[in-house]
């Protein structure tokens, strides 16, 4: 499926209010191509050329507090911390 839509580059401020290039897309349209709102996007800028496509989630990164407070449980308190997490519907 293709269709070809005619956009303009506007002129927008940033944060020190100089004017810098935007594009703006916005429409049903771009649910009919797989971007619904919230969907994660990955931009590529190469000849000319920006191709924007839906991409996965990054993988979660493990926050070295919670790591290391996973390591600091005795077994008992894991099997504990199961059972709540599991009574939570986690």
């Amino acid at each position: 499926m293709s269709e070809k839509r005619k956009l303009k580059v506007h002129s927008a401020s940033d944060k020190n209010y100089i004017p810098t290039p935007a594009i703006i897309l916005k429409g049903k349209w771009l649910g009919k191509y797989g971007f619904e709102m919230n969907t994660l996007i990955s931009v590529n800028c190469e000849d000319g050329r920006i191709t924007i496509e839906p991409r996965n989630p990054d993988p979660m990164v493990v926050d070295e507090t919670v790591d290391s407070f996973l390591k600091s449980l005795s077994k008992k308190g894991i099997r504990s911390l199961k059972r709540t997490l599991q009574s939570s519907h986690y």
